[in-house]
């Protein structure tokens, strides 16, 4: 079966519908979001509507935030997901209101198939803790996490596509041939999908991934896929609760 792999939304609802036609034109069967649906965008409610449709939605530092405080963030996150919080309890009719209310009380902080573990951020910390490239050579962090992963973990959070190996390397997917990890048996990896909403790798375009979960050879397939910056960078700079930096972050990427 092929799984479409999203994370890092960040109410950026172009940049959802184009990687969900894309995952559609590619046979996925099914969709698990890892978390960040919400935050720095303009359309929270839209892209919650459309992720109502995924097998299953993690919960990501920015639901989190949205539902328990916003302290530790900085603050145009701070500023961005107080806007989230009001415009969710009165944007759209009363049922549409509990429809996305539900979906953020009821999400997970993991998910497990076989031996592929899914969550937003690592297994240690699931939506806090960041690992970047530069952390491969961390060995006793990278231990710790790799002791967690029964095989291989999907993450976000980092918005940085990419593979984490046990022997302290780091592979962006334009190192990959065909832009596809191969699966080995008995290995372990902590893949990086990247971000539909707001990649910070130097391409605007969105990041996602394709498991094929073939039980022979699977692999993760790293797509990308363009949509209209422009449209949701506009939308970003008319709204006065969201900070133009956040704008300016689509244009480049970063």
């Amino acid at each position: 079966m092929i799984q479409g792999l999203i994370s890092d939304i960040h109410g950026n609802l172009n940049a959802l519908e184009r990687v969900i036609a894309d995952m559609e034109a590619h046979g996925a069967e099914r969709v698990i979001c890892l978390g960040d649906v919400v935050g720095y965008g303009p359309y929270p409610g839209e892209c919650l509507d459309l992720v109502r449709r995924c097998g299953a939605v993690l919960m990501g530092n920015h639901e989190e935030a949205l539902l328990f405080g916003a302290e530790n963030f900085n603050p145009r996150a701070k500023r961005a997901i107080d806007w989230t919080r009001e415009h969710l309890k009165t944007a759209g009719d009363e049922e549409t209101r509990n429809h996305r209310w539900h979906i953020l009380q009821n999400l997970q902080l993991h998910a497990q198939e076989g031996k592929f573990l899914f969550t937003h951020a690592s297994p240690r910390q699931p939506t806090r803790e960041y690992v970047m490239p530069k952390d491969c050579k961390n060995g006793p962090k990278m231990s710790e996490i790799f002791a967690l992963i029964p095989h291989v973990c999907f993450v976000g959070h980092t918005h940085i596509p990419g593979v984490f190996l046990e022997d302290q390397t780091f592979i962006p997917p334009t190192m990959l041939w065909g832009q596809t990890y191969f699966i080995e048996k008995g290995e372990k990896a902590l893949i990086n999908i990247g971000s539909v909403g707001q990649p910070r790798d130097g391409d605007q375009r969105a990041s996602y991934v394709l498991l094929d979960d073939d039980a022979q050879a699977p692999r993760a397939i790293f797509r990308r896929v363009e949509y209209d910056v422009e449209h949701t960078a506009k939308a970003i700079e008319a709204n006065p609760y969201l900070d133009n930096y956040l704008a300016e972050r689509l244009r480049q990427g970063r």
